[in-house]
């Protein structure tokens, strides 16, 4: 005859609450009671200026015509008689580039009616001179080939990165300085950074307009450049630890 033995419901009560103690053992939930830092946040801007390395010319050429038929092929021809020029002039093949092909009708509102009286194409050429001493030469030479719209020059930097790094130090000094300006109107103290986010970084570029220079300048030497420098700048925002 088999017997069964019974486990007192306390038992079994303590029994079943130890292995939920022992299941919940491995979860735990902490909360940190670590002070939160009061901080101060400041922007800055610095500025450093440097001289142009590069610059960047825009040469078109636009004609008229009652007849449609020719007049895009003329106004390629004139481009390529501008391009051929320029690459004489020193402009490398690869910094030359064809933009703003156009071709549209010229009309007039004649007795209620519109009427076409001709037409007008235009092709623009964009080149970047990576010899500054060559510009004014470049300029002239784009100008006697028969551009009748050259615009620029737009001066850069090729490689800027030197310059911008100093310009964010700059920047992060002054933004120390607002914030320690700040903290000693709080009768605070400034402490560690704690972040800092850069906003901007870029060149101001001067630009002189040569539009429709027309046959006034045919002598090359007559076009006269004057580089001068760039600022480049950044600005940064800053969050300092406050004491």
């Amino acid at each position: 005859m088999r017997t069964r033995s019974h486990v007192p419901a306390t038992l079994l009560t303590l029994f079943v609450l130890a292995a939920a103690a022992a299941a919940l053992s491995g979860c735990s939930t902490s909360v940190s009671t670590a002070p939160v830092p009061n901080t101060v946040t400041a922007s800055g801007a610095g500025t450093v200026q440097a001289a142009p390395d590069e610059a960047t010319m825009s040469f078109g050429v636009s004609k008229n015509s009652p007849d449609a038929k020719t007049l895009l092929a003329d106004t390629n021809k004139a481009a390529e008689k501008i391009v051929a020029a320029l690459k004489k002039a020193g402009v490398e093949d690869k910094d030359i580039q064809t933009q703003n092909v156009a071709f549209y009708p010229q009309t007039t509102f004649l007795n209620g009616k519109t009427k076409v009286t001709g037409y007008e194409a235009s092709i623009g050429v964009t080149v970047k001179v990576r010899d500054l001493t060559k510009l004014g030469e470049i300029i002239s030479a784009g100008n006697d080939a028969g551009a009748n719209n050259v615009n620029g020059p737009s001066f850069a930097i090729a490689e800027d990165s030197p310059f911008t790094a100093k310009a964010i130090d700059k920047a992060v000094a002054n933004a120390r300085r607002n914030a320690e300006a700040m903290a000693k109107a709080a009768d605070k103290t400034v402490g560690d950074v704690l972040s800092i986010s850069d906003s901007t970084a870029s060149q101001v570029v001067p630009y002189a307009d040569f539009r429709t220079l027309g046959s006034a300048t045919a002598d090359s030497k007559a076009v006269a450049i004057n580089p001068g420098q760039l600022d480049v700048s950044s600005s940064v925002v800053v969050v300092f630890e406050l004491k």
